[in-house]
């Protein structure tokens, strides 16, 4: 089971897509990050998870009033916990 599990250190700010992943988890981190900046992670981030695959934010992130708020259900509101539309 493990051999299915990657762990890797990926640079928001500069890195691109490089794998289509089925949980993405980035807790308290667009907080600091200006309008831009978030957009072009929400971006990434979209274009990493597979369709239903599921995107963990911090409690004080949401994907509310984005440009990505209608590719999104909400699992968890309260927690940030979205799982990516077919």
């Amino acid at each position: 089971m493990h051999q299915n599990i990657l762990f890797t250190r990926h640079n928001l700010v500069t890195d691109h897509s490089f794998n289509e992943f089925h949980v993405i988890l980035c807790r308290n981190v667009m907080i600091y990050f200006n309008r831009e900046l978030q957009e072009r992670v929400q971006q990434l981030f979209f274009d990493s998870l597979v369709p239903l695959g599921i995107l963990v934010l911090g409690r004080q992130e949401s994907l509310r009033f984005t440009r990505h708020e209608p590719d999104y259900e909400a699992l968890d509101a309260r927690e940030s916990i979205y799982r990516r539309k077919p």
